[in-house]
């Protein structure tokens, strides 16, 4: 059985960076964001005000697009409303559209994945 692999990466805003890394660097919230998104798995690279986000579907799985998050979900509200400030050319989660369009600039699918 296989699975689907999505990368997400920003960068925080200069002089932000701690705070940025702060904000992200919690395994327990990121356990819950994975299993709203209905992934199986969430790693996260974190250093020099850059964050590197790896999750992994099931196979057949659609991930839940994360303004459906945070539309019903108040602490991914909350989290997306403290982290748009943070990162460079990033979102207002109050403004439509702006994080469905964040979210595609950040996103990424693989270019191949090698398994020995």
């Amino acid at each position: 059985m296989g699975s689907m692999l999505v990368a997400f990466s920003f960068r925080a805003k200069p002089g932000k960076e701690q705070e940025f890394e702060t904000l992200m660097n919690n395994a327990a919230a990121g356990r819950k964001f994975a299993e709203a998104l209905g992934a199986s798995r969430n790693t996260l690279f974190l250093g020099g005000g850059r964050m590197i986000r790896v999750l992994e579907f099931p196979e057949g799985a659609r991930p839940v697009p994360i303004a459906d998050l945070a539309d019903r979900d108040p602490e991914a509200k909350a989290f997306f409303r403290k982290l748009g400030p943070l990162i460079e050319d990033g979102f207002e989660i109050e403004e439509p559209g702006t994080l469905e369009a964040f979210n595609r600039r950040s996103t990424f699918v693989p270019a191949y994945d090698v398994r020995l």
